[in-house]
């Protein structure tokens, strides 16, 4: 079995990448980042020795993301607070504009989805790994990742139009 040192060491980037996606502001995803492994180191000597440590990484990342969300939401009206035009500094006006659509897009998902979303599309998690780092079925995995493209998909539709 690892230390939690070596597991915080190999996982750390690849859950502040997802927690950057998922809560659109990277000082934000830095604090929910250092939280997460917070949590983690104080519940890794209960963790059975053959648990998927990537999945059980990312319940407890989307666990704090969830929190932070529904704190941000009793504070303010939700906005996006992504930095488009940096992120497309090289791209045209039309792709940033494009861009910008689908930010508000994965924005309105819910959290649920959005989570699901991002861990299949930009995390590369299995189903199975989704369901563990959400705490639902497989099957529950799957549609509401299935159910996140569905709106994505419908939502910058109705942009075009």
């Amino acid at each position: 079995m690892t230390t939690f040192e070596q597991l915080a060491e190999a996982r750390r980037a690849e859950i502040l990448g997802y927690l950057r996606r998922l809560l659109g502001d990277p000082h934000e995803a830095e604090d929910a980042c250092q939280e997460t492994l917070l949590r983690a180191y104080r519940a890794f000597a209960r963790l059975p020795a053959d648990a998927n440590t990537r999945a059980w990484l990312y319940k407890i990342a989307t666990n704090t993301a969830f929190n932070l969300l529904k704190r941000r939401h009793r504070e303010r009206e939700r906005t996006v607070d992504m930095d488009l035009d940096r992120l497309a500094s090289a791209a045209t006006v039309d792709q940033r504009d494009d861009l910008r659509a689908v930010a508000h897009a994965v924005e309105a998902l819910p959290p649920k989805q959005r989570a699901a979303l991002m861990q299949r599309q930009f995390q590369g998690l299995s189903y199975a790994e989704i369901a563990g780092a959400l705490g639902c079925s497989e099957a529950s995995a799957r549609a509401n990742v299935y159910q996140a493209l569905k709106k994505l998909r419908a939502a910058l539709r109705d942009e075009e139009k």
